[in-house]
């Protein structure tokens, strides 16, 4: 399934100490609790690997760097590049700068500059530090903690793209026609300084109330919505389903839903931009990773519809006008449940090498509507390190680096395995969260909206209710029409296993 582009809800970077609130400490033991079987503290020769890197190339950026490629680097330091991440976050992958162009008929409206954090030059291929991040995968994050793929060191100082610091990076070019089509498109090696480290929440706020955009990104929102129309021709989709958030308000953790925020949309879709520009060019060389999911079949694309109509919408146009058409009720309980039924069409994501399918439908990211490849994030995915220079080097018509292509066999199992352990760790966060702070409400009732059902293997029958208040969506004992408000009482809460039991009174 594809929602955003964006870290996990509950896994979104957080304070690293635990609040000082009643329920913190035991939140903190059952995130220690989780956290335990996770690599910890890097190796010490993956650390010292690490840190001589550092010492020889950070003070550098275009030092030629351990991963061998010795394409001359573009000086692109004059162009005004500021980053826009989730409050308080250090590792600053991408760093953007957007024109409007005084486009003639026919020719460019827009022009995207998304740089890329160079982490790989940071890297000797076969190295300790190599052999870690490859044991690792990607970054994991919970509510008070992250494991890093990288040592801090190179994911929060020297590879980072911090405001103010000559950066080594990959930079994307890609015109766009006005209505968000590519007209022009160019992967370089380059040297960066972004000039201003901004946050979403507050580029938002102050959109919201008509303050105008820094200048960097001051095309955003016109970008955004023209890269939407584009991904809508192409039937990609976006689901709307309400994400939940670990926060920390006051000392206490509490569980919210994250609001949708048109600023992070329309970031997101320069960052799939990115991700379809270096699937293009990997494709075109023959070689590379693709992160891939199939179309709906037939029957699953009518059990979707058939829900849909049953909750009272028109289900006659295709499945992604459906879940647009619905996307902004976000008080209605029937169309809340058809968002929870949505993941259903987005089954099968994978990685996929090029040249192991052969169709184009078995190269597509259905949910983009388009070929797709994870790039925009090195600092915190492994995969991303390898795409970026296939990509720059398919750019030129040259030869990719023998490491990267070398190493793409085992990319789509260690991808899967550490994309399974973080959807865990997400997982359980929420569930163990849900338990703590509902543990002393057992016997009350909550009203919520019935968005799922279920038969238990011993024939019990359960409802999934999605809880404005608390901030939750849980399974509870009892039938209720989906789409239709219910009551809820609260049977037991046990913090040590993260289980809620409920029934259904109303």
């Amino acid at each position: 399934m594809l929602t955003r582009l964006r870290l996990p809800s509950s896994l979104t970077p957080r304070r690293r100490e635990p609040a000082p609130g009643p329920l913190a400490a035991r939140l903190h033991e059952a995130y220690a609790k989780l956290a335990a079987d996770l690599p910890d503290e890097y190796p010490a020769d993956a650390l010292a690997d690490a840190e001589a890197a550092v010492a020889e190339l950070g003070g550098d950026p275009f030092a030629l760097g351990r991963d061998g490629i010795e394409t001359e680097r573009v000086d692109l330091r004059e162009i005004p590049f500021v980053t826009i991440d989730p409050e308080g976050a250090t590792d600053l992958d991408q760093a953007m700068h957007l024109e409007t162009l005084n486009a003639a008929e026919g020719q460019a409206a827009f022009r995207v500059r998304y740089a890329i954090a160079d982490v790989g030059r940071f890297i000797t291929p076969d190295g300790p530090l190599d052999a870690e991040t490859h044991a690792r995968g990607q970054t994991i994050y919970l509510p008070d903690r992250r494991i890093p793929l990288h040592p801090e060191v190179i994911s929060e100082g020297a590879a980072s793209l911090l405001p103010g610091e000559d950066r080594a990076a990959y930079v994307f070019t890609a015109e766009l026609a006005a209505d968000g089509t590519i007209v022009s498109q160019d992967l370089v090696r380059a040297v960066v300084r972004s000039r201003a480290q901004l946050d979403y929440d507050t580029i938002q706020a102050g959109f919201d109330a008509g303050r105008p955009l820094p200048e960097a990104i001051a095309a955003l929102p016109t970008i955004g919505a023209a890269l939407q129309a584009d991904e809508i021709a192409r039937g990609g989709i976006d689901l709307a389903i309400p994400d939940q958030d670990v926060t920390e308000t006051n000392g206490d953790y509490t569980l919210t839903y994250r609001p949708r925020q048109g600023i992070e949309d329309a970031n997101a879709q320069i960052s799939l931009l990115a991700g379809r520009v270096a699937a293009d060019l990997m494709l075109r060389a023959g070689h590379g990773v693709l992160r891939t999911m199939p179309r709906p079949d037939e029957e699953t694309i009518a059990e979707f519809l058939a829900i849909v109509a049953g909750l009272g919408f028109d289900a006659g146009a295709p499945y992604q006008d459906v879940i647009r058409s619905i996307g902004h009720q976000e008080r209605n309980p029937r169309a809340l449940a058809v968002h929870y039924a949505s993941p259903s069409l987005f089954r099968g994501a994978g990685y996929t090498l090029i040249g192991e399918k052969e169709s184009d439908d078995e190269l597509l990211q259905a949910a983009v509507g388009a070929p797709y490849a994870h790039t925009t994030a090195p600092l915190r995915r492994l995969v991303d390190r390898y795409v970026l220079p296939i990509a720059e080097a398919a750019c030129r018509d040259a030869d990719a680096p023998a490491w990267a292509l070398d190493g793409l066999a085992e990319l789509p199992e260690a991808m899967k395995e550490t994309g399974r352990l973080a959807s865990q760790i997400d997982k359980q966060v929420i569930e163990y969260t849900e338990a703590i702070l509902l543990a002393e409400r057992t016997g009350e009732v909550f009203d919520g909206v019935v968005v799922g059902s279920r038969t238990t293997k011993d024939g019990t029958a359960l409802v999934e209710v999605h809880v404005p208040e608390p901030a939750v969506v849980v399974w509870a004992a009892g039938e209720a029409p989906v789409g239709e408000p219910v009551q809820i009482r609260l049977r037991s809460a046990e913090p040590e296993t993260g289980t809620l039991l409920f029934d259904v009174v109303a």
